[in-house]
Order: structure tokens, then C-alpha cells, then sequence
């Protein structure tokens, strides 16, 4: 699956991308099979009805791959799906998240056909805040949950809504 935007093209990747997946997951994936071990369970959360879609993200001038920006159904969130991203340090503040999410909050309303997304953000991760807040999130309060490291954390809480013709907000 491919999106494109002005700048960029995100794509959805597959076993013949461990490579790249490693580069970017540097601190995520140790080995090729680590990798593979993601993809297959990312394959049977979705085959068991969670929703997961990672799209990973090239700049379209060089092709490279500069980050990422997924949604999943969140079970610490109720089920909620959740939007999330990262970036390679060196492209930050470029607008890059922005725009690739932006790509993925209209695939969400428009083709996966979601009412509602939400962000959690550390309170702490004002780079983070200004994204959700671009893409017109609502904070909705603080949530309880895990974070990368399993330990339960205080998250700022946030709801974007499909709008009521259907077109999504963006």
C-alpha cells in the first residue's frame, strides 16, 4: 500500500524490506530475524482483527527512508487506534511527520474507514504535541499507560473526529 504527498511517499513494508526496517529500528531490531519476528506478528494481529498498518516513510526527491507514522488499535487504549510516528533525528523539524501524517489520517478516515483517532503524547514531548495539534487534535485529558519500556506512564490524551460528510478533517 502506497501514499503520496508533496514531498514524500510512505509505503506499508514486507519481508524484503528487513534492511531498511533494521536502519530505522536501530534501537528496536538487533537482527534480520527480529525483523521478521515483527512482521509476523504484526500479520497475525491483523489477521485476528486488530488493526496495525505501518507506513514507513521516503522523501521522494532521494529515496530515503527518513521515519515512520502507524495506526493500531490500541488494547491499553481500549481498543482505540491509535496514530503514532518517529522520525530520523536529522529531518526533524522539516514538517515531514506533518505532512506524512496527514497522508495517514485521511487514509484512516477515507479508506480504513475510522470515526476517531487518538495520540498520546509524553507531557514532556513538545515536538510531538505540535504534530497531533497541527493535524487538529483535541486534548482530551491524561492517560495511564505503558510505555516503550513497559513501565506505566502519564500520557496527554487525544481525539481527532471524522467529520460528518465523510472526507475527514484534512
Amino acid at each position: 500500500m502506497e501514499l503520496r504527498t508533496e514531498r514524500l511517499f510512505l509505503r506499508t513494508v514486507t519481508e524484503a524490506d528487513v534492511a531498511v526496517i533494521r536502519d530505522f529500528g536501530r534501537d528496536e531490531f538487533k537482527t534480520d530475524e527480529d525483523v521478521l519476528d515483527w512482521l509476523r506478528w504484526v500479520k497475525e494481529k491483523n489477521e485476528e482483527g486488530r488493526l496495525i498498518v505501518n507506513f514507513y516513510i521516503w522523501l521522494a526527491e532521494t529515496n530515503q527512508c527518513i521515519g515512520r507514522v502507524y495506526i493500531h488499535s490500541k488494547p491499553e487504549l481500549d481498543g482505540e487506534v491509535e496514530i503514532g510516528y518517529g522520525i530520523s533525528g536529522e529531518y526533524r523539524n522539516n514538517g515531514y511527520v506533518t505532512e506524512a501524517a496527514k497522508a495517514v489520517v485521511r487514509f484512516a478516515f477515507e479508506q480504513a474507514g475510522l470515526d476517531v483517532l487518538v495520540a498520546i503524547v509524553k507531557p514532556e514531548n513538545v515536538e510531538s504535541r505540535r504534530v497531533v495539534e497541527k493535524l487538529g487534535f483535541s486534548e482530551c485529558g491524561i492517560r495511564m499507560v505503558p510505555d516503550e519500556n513497559d513501565r506505566i506512564c502519564e500520557f496527554d490524551y487525544f481525539r481527532l473526529y471524522r467529520t460528518e460528510n465523510g472526507k475527514g478533517r484534512l
